[in-house]
């Protein structure tokens, strides 16, 4: 692993070391190199899952944050640029910053959905202000291919909007956030370790019923995720302890979920080490703090 990352990061300096001493008007030139560059962070991303060392992970996560912008700055249209910058933001915030800044974290999801508009394909692009009638028209235009673009779209853009339920201006792009994850759902339901299914989980969990909510509505999609995954992904049962248990005020369920993720042994699955290791921090985390979600008598 080591020497992976050694080799990768001697390749990536002299990548941005030429970025930045070519002219920007040597277009051809720089969408090579850009591309190249592209590539290098693609693979870092994958590589970067079978990470077990959460301060490892954190910090290549946020060194490369800026990085990948810089590079995006020579080739501002790239949509695969644009795609990891989105996937990039977002998981970080995820996992790194909204346990202890929400404010902070929501920033990266802002900028993480702005990304994702970017790597939209150009004849299918929209923006913020599509109506649900405009989105659910053009959304039947996008292949299996554009699953990647549209669902970390729909994850950023979700994310913002169950931080801010209680704020209308908000609320109007719930339903859009909804046809988004619908077409991935149908296309390509087994994207991102089963994506969609947890963010339904967590979409019908991490409301009130007058809102939306529906518990089991998340919990079937919940349990869909676990078959799709073979129950490797340990952030699932996380999620349903975070949404579904507490929503149905399940403690023993609560407690079960979340001893089940501090019990595994992360190398059981080392290809995704990393997210089981920042599943175990969150439900830590979660536990101590579970007085505070369910109701006494």
């Amino acid at each position: 692993m080591m020497k992976y990352q050694t080799k990768n990061i001697y390749y990536y300096r002299i990548i941005i070391l030429l970025i930045l001493l070519l002219n920007i008007n040597k277009c051809c030139v720089n969408k090579i190199i850009v591309n190249s560059a592209a590539n290098f962070f693609e693979d870092g991303i994958s590589a970067i899952y079978m990470e077990s060392d959460l301060k490892l992970a954190e910090a290549f996560l946020a060194n490369n944050l800026k990085t990948i912008e810089i590079v995006l700055s020579k080739d501002v249209e790239n949509q695969k640029l644009n795609l990891l910058a989105a996937q990039a933001f977002g998981a970080y915030a995820f996992a790194f910053v909204e346990d202890v800044d929400i404010h902070r974290a929501e920033n990266f999801y802002n900028r993480g959905l702005n990304y994702a508009f970017k790597a939209l394909p150009a004849k299918l692009t929209f923006d913020k202000k599509i109506t649900p009638g405009e989105l659910k028209k053009i959304l039947l235009k996008y292949k299996k291919k554009h699953v990647p673009a549209l669902f970390w779209l729909g994850y950023n853009w979700g994310q913002i909007v169950l931080k801010n339920l209680d704020d209308p201006r908000t609320l109007v792009n719930l339903s859009k956030v909804e046809l988004i994850m619908q077409r991935c759902l149908t296309l390509d339901e087994a994207y991102n370790f089963a994506g969609v299914d947890l963010f339904y989980g967590c979409y019908f969990g991490g409301r009130p019923k007058i809102l939306g909510g529906n518990p089991q509505k998340s919990k079937e999609f919940f349990d869909k995720s676990f078959t799709i995954t073979g129950e490797k992904f340990y952030f699932s049962k996380y999620l349903k302890a975070r949404y579904y248990a507490i929503q149905i005020q399940d403690k023993q369920l609560f407690d079960k979920l979340l001893d089940e993720v501090l019990d595994i042994n992360i190398n059981d699955f080392p290809q995704v080490r990393l997210m089981n290791s920042i599943a175990r921090k969150k439900a830590k985390l979660l536990k101590l703090d579970s007085e505070k979600y369910f109701l006494t008598n």
